[in-house]
């Protein structure tokens, strides 16, 4: 291959990853001014409003029939649960040989409920499908392989954690909104005076459910957003200049 295919080639690949970075920036900046816009309401007001219409609310969750985190036991509205083995495999080089660290996703499993977000004022009902969560991390632990490893039932599936292929251990991740937490909705008005997703083809919506307060998202997500849009400018220029140097190469020759 030329080197100055080799350079238009590199100068696409950046030219569309700063394309990417600048799409999800961009999206990211609207999420952001979509908190900063729509006002905190009442619980007891939503019924009020328009259906369709954006609303946030936040106070603490409640819930009629909670679920039972699958690795926490801890009850919640929502959890998402992950089982991920690390296991060392062997490596040929040439003349020599070592063990690479590897890992693999052996189980996940993601549950829902509907709750209610609790104020002063009074609750109202959240149904949380098609929702982006932003759950609290309630469990992050690592158990180390031994010799006879317990065989792990989730989800009505048995699991055989021992395997005689370099399994070092198990790590145990569980991310949860838990009975009794702070949390931070926003999403659409619907007919039934409930908060659930924006109507379908919505752009002006967004549908978010967070362990964290507004403000802490807001932050969040503008200082994200401002580093995309620095690695897009970034890949922009890299693919710019690569182009010119494709360019220059051929006059060359």
């Amino acid at each position: 291959m030329s080197t100055a295919l080799t350079l238009v080639i590199l100068g696409i690949l950046c030219l569309a990853a700063g394309g990417l970075q600048l799409y999800f920036g961009r999206a990211l900046q609207g999420k952001t001014n979509l908190l900063a816009r729509v006002p905190v309401s009442k619980a007891v007001d939503v019924a009020r409003l328009l259906p369709g219409e954006p609303v946030v609310v936040q106070g603490a969750l409640r819930c009629d029939s909670p679920l039972s985190g699958e690795l926490s036991h801890q009850p919640c509205a929502f959890y998402e649960a992950k089982v991920t083995r690390h296991y060392a495999r062997d490596r040929h080089r040439r003349r020599h040989r070592d063990r690479a660290s590897r890992t693999e996703v052996v189980s996940t499993n993601r549950q829902s409920s509907p709750f209610y977000v609790e104020d002063a004022s009074g609750r109202v009902l959240v149904r949380p499908e098609e929702a982006e969560i932003d759950a609290q991390s309630i469990l992050n632990r690592f158990e180390q392989s031994t010799s006879r490893q317990p065989v792990l039932s989730i989800g009505g599936l048995s699991l055989d954690l021992y395997r005689s292929d370099g399994t070092l251990g198990f790590r145990y991740e569980e991310r949860a909104l838990p009975v009794g937490s702070s949390v931070f909705v926003l999403g659409a008005v619907q007919e039934t005076g409930e908060i659930g997703a924006p109507p379908v083809g919505s752009r002006s919506g967004a549908f978010i459910i967070s362990s964290r307060s507004r403000d802490a998202l807001r932050r969040e997500w503008g200082r994200q957003a401002r580093w995309l849009a620095v690695a897009s400018i970034v890949l922009f220029a890299l693919g710019a200049i690569l182009a010119v140097a494709a360019l220059v190469t051929l006059v060359v020759k």
